[in-house]
């Protein structure tokens, strides 16, 4: 019979790579396939673990070997605030997906951030910032008026807004990618202690009239300088900073004036007619390329519409499988990592292999995708 080795190594760098992650004890111990009492022993420092067992550890925590072979617990930045509306027992509780989508994000930025240097480009600074204090309708008009944001209106529909709407505010000096999130109710977060703010969106399911919502919801966290974990709930009873970022959003993407204007609202208006079909709510929806419930809660915020009336409806629609698109196709690996790390990231990789700043398995590595798929992705940037 073969020796089993043991690995000396710190066991609170054990525990510290388990928690990280939101595992309970009995959860990792089934993940790991060795007993609660293995477990306890080698957390408590008893015991060392084999290589077989580190290997599992490393899979299961999602952290690299020399990781856990640290002399003690690395200091890691704590996830951001937990904003969503949610039952008060759930609120800091989070999967452990969650966690790894913000780690990737923190990732990617920070491979963002190397690939700006390797290109010889100065990393953006986000100059745009507001307070608390101020009033968010207010800020929505002014900057909506500087970036000229009402002519992305004149686009076709909501997938080609959000790809204007992502492209400038990367050229302002934010990071934005659209990830996995599935877990937790999340339509978004965003990180303001890394060197860039970062923005992340959910990439599957939810329709581009949704996340460009979200897209400005986090936004403003960005402006405040208070990141956070999103649900982005339109409830009358959300958070403070909440109100006040959707308040922003739905003021730059749905300017009060331009709603008033609207045919359908001033005949509204007019015969004091409070109540919306779905249908009339998805054709003012369409001009602004949002989804129908922030049209109804702009029209609340107006007085066109009654509290009774849009509570109900943000009951029906504010579930997660609401604006989830009913048709699933194969995956298609270069498609998703454009949506995933965005034109930015992606074309400055491309532009270091270009300068011989990186070679072929480097940007294999920076893009995250096999060589194979390399020029196809090329070829979604057209560049």
């Amino acid at each position: 019979m073969s020796e089993i080795f043991h690995i000396k190594v710190n066991n609170e760098v054990l525990i510290w790579a388990r928690e990280s992650i939101a595992l309970g004890k009995t959860k990792a111990a089934d993940k790991l396939k060795i007993s609660p009492a293995r477990l306890e022993q080698l957390e408590s420092g008893k015991k060392f673990p084999s290589m077989d067992e580190l290997k599992s550890m490393s899979k299961t925590y999602k952290r690299s070997i020399a990781t856990l072979l640290l002399k003690s617990p690395p200091q890691e930045k704590p996830l951001p605030k937990d904003r969503r509306t949610v039952n008060s027992e759930d609120i800091g509780k989070f999967n452990e997906k969650t966690i790894l989508a913000v780690r990737k994000a923190r990732a990617y930025v920070s491979s963002l951030v190397e690939l700006k240097k390797e290109s010889g480009f100065k990393i953006d600074t986000f100059n745009y910032k507001a307070f608390f204090s101020d009033n968010p309708l207010e800020i929505a008009r002014k900057l909506r008026k500087q970036w000229n944001l009402s002519e992305v209106m004149a686009v076709d529909n909501a997938d080609d807004a959000l790809e204007i709407f992502i492209r400038h505010l990367e050229n302002l000096g934010i990071a934005i990618f659209q990830l996995s999130i599935t877990q937790d109710n999340l339509r978004g977060f965003s990180l303001t202690d890394e060197v860039m703010p970062v923005i992340v969106l959910k990439r599957g399911g939810e329709y581009a009239s949704a996340k460009n919502f979200t897209l400005f919801h986090e936004l403003g966290h960005i402006l405040l300088n208070e990141g956070g974990l999103c649900d982005v709930s339109y409830d009358v009873e959300s958070q403070d900073i909440e109100k006040w970022c959707n308040a922003f959003a739905a003021e730059i993407l749905v300017p009060e004036a331009d709603l008033l204007k609207i045919k359908k609202v001033i005949a509204h208006r007019k015969n004091k007619v409070f109540t919306w079909t779905k249908k009339e709510l998805l054709e003012i929806a369409a001009d602004f390329h949002v989804g129908p419930l922030v049209i109804l809660r702009r029209l609340l915020d107006l007085g066109l519409t009654g509290k009774d009336f849009y509570n109900n409806k943000h009951s029906l629609w504010n579930r997660p499988a609401f604006g989830i698109s009913k048709t699933h196709k194969g995956r298609d690996i270069p498609k998703e990592t454009v949506k995933e790390k965005g034109y930015n990231y992606l074309s400055l990789a491309f532009s270091a292999y270009d300068k011989n700043k990186i070679d072929l398995k480097d940007l294999s590595d920076f893009i995250g995708v096999k060589l194979s798929y390399l020029p196809q992705t090329r070829q979604l940037l057209k560049i």
